[in-house]
């Protein structure tokens, strides 16, 4: 336990010298309300559940290994184009992800985070080698002063449509006294008013792009899940270390594209893809408002 609270002390000062507090664990959900004629009534719901554990433990030389294990549940309708696999009427998926990895300090204001990202991602039909899928990040961290941190990296992972890049930026600024943003783009992003330490009000955006192996009448496909929320949100410490965070807005995009297994692109980017021609099974999903519940729990490091 006392390694476990040396590595978080020394995590916080690595990620960022603004920060107070580091999240241990964290349980949620999110429901989706579209407006989908051909669905019934009482099955139209996209609906989701996920949770997270982090653990960070501190090496001999001060630098960190750091661990975060992932659970995401994912429950929604399907409409297809074809009649040939029409069996598969409503998708339920899930995935484990987990990132570990070293985080070097070099000295007090720079350091290197090199994480791997396994991650099992499967409606639980599929078999386990096509549901495998592995990853990795590395970025580069630079302290400017107490206010404002910055890291610059890429997100490789060998998603089932092919590989995925991702350059990202993170940030951590603190405006003011009262207002704040972070985020790691183009992944996910907020700015808030925090008039204190209880409470947090502002608006968030989140851009995330998933896959997921399907098995369906002795046939492999995949989903590729694609998902960007825009929503205003609020954080309340409700007592000692547990918090409530809820979100309200829209999803502009909460998609699911099928596709046959093997059926890939070149190269997928966040904006753009690469040599697609592949063949879609299902209808495009559209977009539609959303409600997002989180209870977590941090521990506070001065």
């Amino acid at each position: 336990m006392k390694t476990i609270l040396s590595g978080l002390i020394l995590l916080i000062c690595l990620t960022s010298s603004a920060q107070k507090r580091f999240e241990l664990f964290y349980l949620g959900g999110n429901a989706n309300f579209p407006d989908n004629t051909t669905a019934k009534e009482d099955e139209n719901k996209d609906i989701s559940f996920f949770t997270n554990l982090s653990i960070p433990i501190v090496l001999k030389d001060s630098s960190v290994w750091f661990t975060s294990l992932d659970y995401q549940y994912d429950s929604f309708n399907n409409t297809f184009l074809t009649s040939e696999i029409n069996r598969i009427n409503r998708f339920n998926i899930h995935g484990f992800m987990m990132r570990t990895g070293y985080i070097k300090r070099f000295n007090a204001k720079t350091s290197l985070q090199m994480l791997l990202i396994p991650r099992y991602m499967t409606d639980g039909k599929a078999g386990f080698s096509e549901s495998i899928q592995l990853g990795g990040i590395v970025m580069y961290e630079k302290v400017k002063n107490k206010n404002h941190t910055w890291r610059t990296g890429l997100l490789y992972n060998n998603e089932l449509f092919g590989t995925y890049l991702v350059p990202l930026y993170f940030l951590d600024w603190k405006i003011s006294s009262k207002f704040k943003a972070n985020g790691l783009l183009p992944i996910y992003g907020k700015v808030y008013y925090e008039p204190s330490e209880k409470l947090n009000i502002g608006v968030h955006f989140i851009g995330l792009t998933k896959s997921f192996a399907i098995k369906e009448n002795e046939q492999d496909y995949y989903i590729e899940r694609k998902t960007v929320d825009l929503s205003f949100f609020t954080k309340v410490h409700l007592f000692n270390n547990v918090f409530l965070e809820a979100r309200g807005g829209y999803s502009l995009t909460r998609d699911a594209g099928l596709y046959a297994k093997g059926d890939k692109v070149d190269l997928s980017l966040p904006l753009a893809y690469v040599g697609n021609n592949r063949t879609r099974l299902n209808e495009k999903m559209e977009g539609s408002p959303f409600a997002y519940i989180r209870l977590l729990y941090s521990i506070k490091v001065d």
